[in-house]
């Protein structure tokens, strides 16, 4: 499906009245029509969406014990908030089977909210509403699970055992060790202003993480978000740590030179783009990383 194209002015007052929001607009790649912002079921459950959207509802089956459970443990108060993307096989797989569950165990639709996000440089993990501040959503989908307006346990990306052991744990009070363990620790660094404090060693943070992180993705993740929506120091920091813990990767150095230009730290960028050159051991990143040093070389405006 081909979107129309309107004027700038009927664009905005099309976004402004439309809630929740549709399929963004196409771009000359003919890129995937997607949703953004909050939704609903039935708007995947509609083409495009649908075509793995129903599959992947019709195919889950709950295992039987643990979903009468489900049913009967304590829900009083209970919200949901589910932050996907239709762009991701992730949340392709786990988003129907998620809506799947809460039908089954008669969970109220509307105690779900379903919030759709982008991807890309200049929209990491943001919906139009910008209902993701302050949350820190780093990979997608990550299900917030609050009893009140206290967040009680999220699922990001993954089931740990299952979908339906996991949210059972979170809702009698033992939620399960999250599938990226770093995460909570930064969020907590986050809210305690450490990873904004210049005077903070991104060394010392290394070695509180040193036996969470699986691998340099994790952090790359989120330092990509942070650095996306502005908060470049958090950003920086966070790739200092992970060059910290992965000494040896060119991809670590190459984002930390990225993040370091951004925050207007030429000299440092410079270091951290010739040891990406140095480490680097793929033919094919050669040229970009070149061209990065380049642009860490290039005389200030």
């Amino acid at each position: 499906m081909r979107p129309r194209v309107i004027g700038p002015v009927l664009a905005l007052l099309f976004l402004t009245l439309t809630r929740p929001a549709v399929a963004t607009e196409a771009d000359p790649s003919d890129e995937p029509p997607k949703l953004l912002g909050r939704c609903t079921v039935a708007q995947l459950d509609a083409p495009p969406f649908a075509e793995w959207y129903h599959d992947g509802y019709q195919d889950y089956a709950s295992h039987p014990a643990v979903l009468r459970m489900l049913r009967t443990v304590d829900r009083r108060d209970v919200t949901l908030q589910l932050f996907f993307g239709t762009w991701c096989g992730d949340s392709r797989r786990e988003v129907p089977r998620l809506v799947k569950l809460l039908d089954e165990m008669g969970f109220p639709r509307e105690q779900l909210e379903l919030v759709a996000v982008d991807a890309g440089e200049g929209k990491q993990k943001r919906s139009p509403g910008g209902e993701e501040r302050g949350l820190e959503i780093y990979r997608v989908p990550t299900l917030i699970v609050r009893r009140g307006e206290q967040e009680i346990g999220r699922l990001v990306e993954f089931p740990v055992l299952s979908l339906e052991r996991d949210l059972l744990a979170i809702l009698i009070g033992t939620p399960p060790e999250p599938n990226y363990r770093s995460y909570p620790l930064v969020r907590r660094w986050r809210d305690e202003g450490l990873l904004d404090d210049e005077n903070v060693s991104p060394w010392g943070l290394a070695n509180d993480l040193r036996n969470l992180v699986a691998s340099e993705s994790e952090l790359a993740a989120a330092a990509d978000v942070l650095l996306d929506r502005g908060d470049v120091r958090a950003a920086v920091k966070l790739m200092q740590i992970n060059c910290a813990l992965y000494r040896e990767s060119s991809r670590c150095s190459a984002r930390l030179a990225e993040g370091l230009l951004r925050a207007g730290d030429a000299e440092s960028a410079k270091e951290a783009a010739e040891r990406a050159l140095r480490l680097n051991t793929s033919p094919d990143r050669v040229q970009d990383l070149v061209a990065l040093l380049g642009r860490c070389t290039q005389p200030a405006e």
